[in-house]
């Protein structure tokens, strides 16, 4: 069986991809928020990092984010927008958290479906 990577990924390749995870300096047992989940690359960098006590929580409001969910205990996508990412967080009873993670850009997805509605025509 082949472990999907982030690298992977044929949804959207993340740019400065081993620079946000290095700049994350990621530890094993880490709580760490990613805020624009889409194609899940960097999320699966961060989860490639963390180790069994480390936890992901992803955000996305984006039905098509829902085809790129890792199966992972580690993980958990919050269908909902990074604006809330407070509450969801407090919700959770976390307090701390070690990283986030905001890719604020435009996936290539979004250009490369035109049902997207994002078009340079």
């Amino acid at each position: 069986m082949k472990v999907v990577t982030a690298v992977d990924n044929p949804y959207h390749i993340p740019v400065l991809l081993h620079d946000c995870i290095k700049g994350l300096s990621i530890k094993p047992d880490g709580i760490y928020l990613d805020a624009t989940f889409g194609g899940g690359g960097h999320a699966l960098a961060i989860l490639e990092k963390l180790g069994a006590d480390g936890k992901l929580f992803a955000f996305d409001r984006d039905s098509d984010a829902q085809q790129n969910i890792p199966t992972d205990d580690r993980f958990e996508l919050i269908e909902g927008n990074f604006e809330f990412i407070k509450n969801f967080v407090r919700e959770r009873g976390i307090n701390k958290v070690d990283g986030i993670l905001a890719d604020l850009g435009i996936s290539s997805h979004q250009i490369d479906v035109p049902e997207r509605g994002f078009s340079i025509r």
